[in-house]
């Protein structure tokens, strides 16, 4: 089904939820932040530092997921899931916006290390020709996320609970997802860089100097990215919500970008085990530009398009940009570089919400992110250098091709 082994399934089945838990939480901060902001008694540009904040501790993921390249993948994924369970609990008793930062500060330490492993372990586990069409299985159902949040913001307003019914809710399918890990293995390409006396003991990762310099540029390439994607969706909510006032329209439009997520992901997954990784997230940073370019020039009718664009981008250079670092860098170092790009993406986020946020009474946010949109397809220039990766063997050391210009 789908060309992977049952092995490829047993692999893929446990590890889809959690994608799920990754765009769900994103979701909810961006999607449904207006409704959670009013809940906490505070705006829209004051819930988005919060926010700000809250992404910021993905940092928190690069000790654990060094833990990993240590230890292995399966016990932190277990424990990381356990402890973002319990603290997702504990978010739906948040009494103001101190305790809700606070206490989602933690759960996305735990949510970073559980999404960085999933992909990581997809890409080790699958066949060279079928880990970016696993990964791309990963993103299409981490898109039922964005659906959930989109019903439940149709029922907010019916229930008491009011936006702490969004973290009551998420703690069913966290329950399955700790069941279906019971049985997942070690990598096998952990296990062979066990087996071969691989493993680094020392708290920092030590890398050859080629590999550093890829490492600086991958952060720059990915940050970029995240900077503009965070902030795009976070006030493309706001300005679909409160400015044009869309409620029950705006939830069909996030309905309907479950479809070009879907493609994005194919882009980025399958495709990309076809046409190479650098192509696609080129693709994605151009896509990605046009779409914000569209959504925040304020005219309501390039609104849709712009936001399709936006998610086709997003899926498309998540995919590929995983399966990217995961063949770009040795097995040995592998979670923790992983880990390092990633949580530099979520601080750029992080960084271009609380710098709108802080000037949203000087300058208008839709200016700014004209502008950075405008500036994201040229960072694709970036690429240029890095060497392509796609179908990389990563259980056996195998050397990269040269660098194409």
């Amino acid at each position: 089904m789908l060309g992977f082994s049952r092995r490829e399934w047993r692999v893929l089945a446990p590890l889809s939820t959690a994608g799920f838990f990754e765009v769900y939480d994103v979701a909810l901060l961006t999607l449904a932040a207006p409704q959670i902001a009013a809940g906490l008694g505070v705006g829209v540009a004051t819930f988005g530092i919060g926010v700000a904040i809250i992404r910021i501790f993905t940092l928190g993921s690069v000790p654990l997921l060094r833990l990993a390249d240590r230890w292995g993948r399966r016990p932190m994924l277990i424990g990381s899931l356990a402890a973002f369970s319990l603290v997702t609990g504990l978010t739906s008793l948040a009494w103001g916006l101190v305790a809700f930062v606070v206490l989602q500060a933690l759960a996305r330490v735990f949510l970073a290390t559980e999404a960085g492993l999933a992909g990581l372990v997809v890409a080790e586990e699958l066949r060279e020709d079928r880990r970016g069409a696993g990964l791309s299985v990963l993103g299409i159902v981490s898109g039922i996320g964005y659906g959930a949040v989109a019903g439940l913001l149709l029922l907010i307003p019916l229930t008491p609970l009011d936006w702490r019914l969004f973290y009551l809710v998420a703690l069913a399918p966290l329950a399955i997802a700790a069941f279906l890990r019971r049985r997942l293995p070690e990598t096998r390409a952990f296990v062979a860089a066990r087996g071969a006396d691989r493993l680094q003991t020392s708290l920092v990762p030590r890398l050859a100097p080629r590999d550093r310099s890829r490492l600086r540029r991958v952060v720059l390439i990915v940050s970029a990215f995240g900077l503009v994607q965070t902030s795009g969706f976070f006030y493309g909510s706001e300005l679909a919500q409160d400015d044009y006032g869309w409620t029950g329209l705006f939830t069909l439009l996030i309905l309907v970008s479950a479809v070009f997520g879907i493609l994005g992901f194919w882009l980025g997954g399958r495709i990309s085990d076809l046409a190479g990784r650098r192509p696609m997230m080129a693709l994605a940073m151009v896509l990605g530009a046009a779409g914000t370019v569209m959504v925040f020039t304020e005219v309501p009718g390039l609104f849709p398009p712009g936001l399709f664009l936006l998610t086709v981008a997003g899926s498309c250079f998540a995919a590929a940009s995983v399966a990217y670092m995961a063949e770009l860098f040795p097995t040995e170092v592998r979670a923790t570089t992983t880990a390092f790009v990633l949580a530099c993406q979520v601080v750029a986020g992080s960084v271009g919400l609380a710098v709108l946020g802080g000037l949203a009474g000087v300058v208008s946010p839709s200016l700014l992110l004209i502008v950075l949109g405008g500036c994201l397809a040229p960072a694709a220039l970036a690429l240029r250098g890095l060497p392509e990766t796609a179908r990389r063997d990563l259980i056996r050391v195998t050397p990269l091709p040269a660098p194409a210009g």
